[in-house]
């Protein structure tokens, strides 16, 4: 995109590497408050996975949709957590209506399908505990005999149930990245698509010297936001975040009598198990968006084709609708499945797989490097480890962490959510 192809600046106060949604908040919270910025992407601003999602925005952080509310997770309370990633997803809403962006919100709530019984029978433990510490939420469990009211029939005999989050939003994730591009070309800050980093050096005066395929540029702090496209020149993030390869369909327009025997509600969905399904309507609501058989390297057709016959098998109603679009993207998996923040020696980096949190710690990294009062959030407590047998090459984990989720799907054994 050669609007977003801004000259190399010789020199700013903070260059951000990686243009997904946390460089793009931080650039943008740095920008406005008189800082000179750098935003640098390899491809372009919004190439990755971050305008190539489904675009369900989440408030769940991994691991605490299970066990007591005051345990630990990572040295921080569960309840903390909970608290945050609510943060971190109204954050976002919030976010959209003061920057006034169209983005396709639709508010139509998550719905959380379980593939087991015990799946259904957690998710109603966890959400009862909730409500015992927090308070009634607007949050309810759909028993099997009335699952009608939120699947297609074939559908449901699938399911064991499922759990309704009606204040969740979902967006178009592309529409967002183009009105945060918009706002931040109205800033100071050196937009820099095409640029690639190659190295970061620190040299005598505590400033880095960011060597790219299009010259150099000197700064007094990093941002590293690559999140899943983190490589060797990321620094600490080289084998920390594994990239999580995803694709998504686009259906052809589906009559919207027939979208609404598939899906009553139109809400977006998720299931529980380790392999996941996950789709909703399109943000006006005449396609679907089809989400499955994650980490492989296979062509877009292949992947469209596979992701299409599993589908099937859900709603048959889908027998004669075609892919229309597919496309992949590398969400951001930590070693502990949690979202980090952190900063080394004038370094700073996150790391998230979903939308909230990455615009969220964008933005906190953002008060950090300005001081801000607020910067603090209860994850700078939880240090980033590395993924386990990760060393930069994903293809052999891509197919052990596939053997690995068909073994526990078929065993039952459900990633509650």
């Amino acid at each position: 995109m050669e609007e977003h192809r801004a000259e190399l600046p010789e020199r700013v106060d903070v260059a951000v590497i990686g243009g997904g949604f946390s460089g793009i908040s931080a650039a943008l919270e740095l920008a406005r408050s008189g800082s000179q910025v750098a935003l640098i992407d390899k491809e372009w601003p919004g190439y990755g996975a971050c305008s190539r999602n489904l675009g369900l925005v989440v408030e769940r952080i991994e691991g605490t949709t299970e066990g007591e509310m005051e345990a630990d997770i990572g040295g921080v309370p569960r309840h903390e957590l909970i608290t945050e990633g609510q943060r971190a997803h109204d954050f976002v809403s919030d976010l959209i209506d003061h920057e006034q962006i169209e983005c396709g919100v639709r508010r139509r709530g998550k719905l959380v399908l379980a593939h087991t019984p015990s799946a259904y029978e957690k998710m109603a433990r966890h959400l009862d505990r909730y409500e015992r510490f927090f308070g009634m939420s607007n949050a309810y469990m759909v028993p099997y005999q009335d699952l009608a009211q939120e699947v297609g029939e074939q559908a449901k005999l699938l399911y064991c149930g499922a759990k309704v989050l009606p204040d969740l939003i979902d967006i178009n994730p592309g529409k967002l990245v183009a009105g945060l591009l918009k706002a931040l070309s109205l800033t100071d800050a050196s937009i820099c698509g095409g640029t690639e980093c190659l190295a970061m050096e620190r040299r005598s005066g505590g400033h880095y010297e960011i060597k790219t395929n299009r010259g150099s540029l000197a700064t007094e702090q990093v941002v590293v936001a690559t999140q899943g496209y983190s490589q060797k020149s990321s620094g600490i993030l080289r084998n920390q975040i594994f990239p999580f390869l995803a694709h998504v369909v686009a259906t052809e327009p589906i009559d919207a009598e027939l979208l609404s025997q598939m899906l009553p509600t139109l809400r977006g969905v998720v299931d529980t198990k380790q392999m996941f399904s996950n789709f909703r309507p399109c943000d006006n609501e005449s396609r679907l968006l089809l989400a499955s058989h994650y980490l492989r390297t296979d062509s877009e057709t292949s992947q469209a084709a596979r992701i299409m016959r599993y589908y099937r098998k859900m709603f048959p109603e889908l027998e004669g609708v075609n892919a229309e679009y597919c496309w992949k993207g590398n969400l951001a998996l930590t070693g502990d499945g949690l979202p980090h923040i952190g900063a080394d020696n004038g370094i700073h980096y996150c790391a998230t797989g979903n939308i909230s949190m990455a615009l969220y710690l964008g933005s906190k990294i953002a008060k950090r490097i300005l001081h801000a009062d607020d910067m603090g959030t209860v994850l700078d407590k939880i240090p980033i480890a590395k993924f386990p047998l990760y060393y930069g090459k994903p293809n052999l984990l891509y197919f052990l962490l596939r053997t690995v989720f068909k073994a526990l799907d078929l065993a039952k054994i459900p990633a509650v959510k």
